[in-house]
């Protein structure tokens, strides 16, 4: 090899130099994107992914593409994740923000519901449970959806499944106190045990009185926010106020 050739050999490999130096810099002052090893880069902010592979992964510099907003993409520093709106975050399922307009920070709640399937935030941190008359369905121990089971007794709620699904019955003794709002209920004092027409609720909570002869029942279904809830009260010896509890229904 001659001088010259060695020489232009050189400036090549300077040039080549340059450019990367001049390239790191480039992305190390970006706000779009950061370094994340040599010749390889990421986007720069929480939410943003390479537009052309759907994702934030590391690449090498001569692979880089545009950005762009997605929803669902963890934040690498809070309990949140992007929301639809280019620049927003909404708290992970189970989570709620303790001050938004100061930061990300958030904490958990038991009792939020799952955005994704019927389950609600357990007390503990991290855990959940399905929704009443709901049984979860488990993929490599991750918690993938959450199924009816029709005609089965919700003690927690108090609660009968029917079918199809979103169909509850109170157990005896129970009506909805706000029907189509929650699944709350209510003890009713002189309500007829439907499973024995025999039995009328007492004063307290979860007593009864047994009654000389059998009553007609009478049934209505309510229908509020794509749930139907079923309630029935039967008939007995003063029909004025079974018919206001008939009529509240």
């Amino acid at each position: 090899m001659n001088l010259s050739t060695y020489t232009f050999s050189q400036k090549v490999a300077g040039a080549v130099v340059l450019l990367l130096l001049l390239w790191h810099v480039q992305v190390a002052t970006s706000s779009k994107t950061r370094l994340s090893g040599p010749f390889m880069a990421k986007p720069g902010q929480p939410g943003y992914v390479w537009a052309d592979l759907n994702n934030a992964d590391s690449r090498f510099f001569w692979d880089l593409a545009d950005l762009r907003w997605k929803a669902g993409i963890p934040h690498p520093n809070f309990r949140a994740e992007s929301a639809e709106q280019l620049g927003e975050w909404v708290p992970q399922p189970g989570y709620t923000f303790v001050n938004k307009a100061r930061d990300l920070t958030a904490v958990w709640v038991a009792g939020l519901t799952h955005p994704r399937y019927k389950g609600v935030s357990d007390k503990t941190e991290g855990t959940w449970k399905p929704e009443p008359g709901y049984k979860f369905v488990y993929k490599d121990g991750e918690i993938l959806d959450a199924v009816w089971m029709p005609n089965v007794r919700v003690d927690e709620y108090k609660l009968l499944t029917l079918s199809p699904q979103g169909k509850y019955k109170p157990y005896p003794g129970y009506r909805f106190l706000q029907p189509g709002q929650s699944l709350q209920l209510v003890w009713v004092p002189g309500m007829v045990n439907y499973d024995n027409t025999r039995l009328t609720a007492g004063n307290t909570e979860g007593s009864w009185i047994e009654v000389r002869r059998a009553v007609a029942v009478a049934t209505r279904e309510v229908d509020y926010g794509g749930k139907t809830y079923v309630e029935r009260v039967f008939r007995n010896k003063t029909p004025k106020l079974v018919d206001k509890l008939i009529d509240k229904l």
